[in-house]
């Protein structure tokens, strides 16, 4: 059988835990992304905190996500 087709490995708990990390900061940046979008279309003013948390937030979320994908290819290309 060729190593091409291997068994997938294992991910570490670390690697668990900040790849679900990122993916909750992404759903929490589109949420308050949302808020702030339906406030403004309802006329009243959002929350400051709404738009520092979109804009930290997402690009954060983002980042994270590359960095794992990143180190899946790592893993990848050590097999």
């Amino acid at each position: 059988m060729s190593p091409l087709y291997s068994a997938p490995q294992n991910v570490g708990r670390g690697w668990q835990i900040f790849n679900y990390t990122a993916m909750l900061m992404a759903l929490l940046a589109l949420i308050a992304l949302i808020v702030v979008l339906v406030s403004k279309w309802a006329g009243g003013t959002p929350w400051p905190g709404f738009n520092w948390i979109a804009m930290i937030a997402l690009p954060l979320a983002f980042l994270m996500m590359g960095g794992s994908v990143l180190h899946s290819v790592s893993l990848r290309r050590r097999l």
